[in-house]
């Protein structure tokens, strides 16, 4: 698809002529005469690049024009043109966010398009930077095998809702699934059959959770489960269910047919629980009693 340009120019003939320009260099352009229009059709049709002539715009109209932009691709750039003798304002836009000037009249087509090209380069660039950045983000979130948060983003997510709860008066629940004699299936059957196993037990979970639940990869076999606004009852219930859906449920690898049980330790916060650090030392013991009973089992500490 062809960049978006919207010319704002209140000469009709050097707004023609602009127009011209960029239409042959095959841009999609849009025209208008004053800034009024130029915020209307902006709005319409999210354009990449903005040119605006200073005559033809104020500094509010200039703000409008920066705040236009869809989510994806973030506000448009925004390309001046001037007359000599105005130096002080291009300086002041300038250094609000404008990403290049002209001076009129521009009677080099070429120098049109130049900066025209630069423009959009720049606002291709950060479109991509914006991309890489959201992706690192998720890099430094994520667990790269079974697509789950990790342990480091638990301790975030937890410090985040312990602040909510006590600032609404809500409950919340931590809960930490280990997998029942799992070294045993790693010793018999080898790790790539552990790790698909961690795969669809993740898949598990998530299909058995509410939507506003989180799932974190804790440990080696161990999975963290976050239920935010949740009273004991139900997050006990939720609990027990896991145990029978992951219990019948068949996890093949490599021609072999695996069925594991889980032990769910949780611990509800604000009972008894001080921090994040000693709601996970609850979760932890009880987990640790639920395994000593013979595992396939629920504990949670009151």
């Amino acid at each position: 698809m062809n960049e978006v340009i919207l010319v704002i120019e209140k000469d009709e003939a050097y707004l023609s002529a602009v127009a011209s320009a960029l239409y042959a260099a095959n841009y999609e352009v849009l025209e208008a005469y004053n800034v009024e229009e130029g915020v209307r059709k902006a709005r319409e049709i999210y354009p990449d690049l903005i040119v605006v002539d200073l005559d033809s715009t104020t500094e509010a109209g200039l703000e409008k024009l920066k705040k236009i932009g869809s989510r994806k691709a973030g506000s448009p750039e925004l390309l001046l043109l001037s007359e000599f003798g105005r130096d002080d304002m291009i300086v002041d836009f300038m250094r609000k966010g404008c990403s290049g000037y002209m001076f009129k009249p521009v009677r080099e087509v070429e120098l049109i398009l130049f900066s025209v090209r630069s423009a959009i380069e720049r606002r291709q660039l950060a479109s991509k930077n914006r991309c890489l950045m959201s992706q690192l983000k998720q890099l430094a979130i994520k667990d790269l095998l079974t697509e789950t948060f990790n342990y480091w983003h638990l301790h975030t997510r937890l410090s985040e809702e312990i602040i909510r709860a006590r600032r609404y008066g809500r409950a919340f629940c931590i809960f930490i699934i280990d997998i029942d004699d799992f070294k045993s299936l790693n010793r018999e059957f080898g790790r790539l059959a552990g790790d698909s196993v961690l795969i669809e037990l993740r898949r598990i979970l998530r299909a058995n959770l509410r939507k506003v639940d989180s799932v974190f990869r804790y440990g080696g076999d161990e999975f963290a489960i976050l239920l935010p606004d949740i009273h004991k009852e139900l997050a006990m219930g939720i609990a027990i269910r896991l145990l029978p859906k992951i219990r019948n449920s068949r996890f093949f690898h490599d021609g072999h047919s695996h069925q594991i049980t889980v032990s769910i330790g949780c611990a509800m916060f604000p009972d008894k629980v001080e921090d994040k650090d000693h709601l996970l030392t609850l979760a932890e013991t009880a987990l640790s009693r639920a395994k000593e009973s013979g595992g396939d089992t629920v504990v949670c500490i009151e």
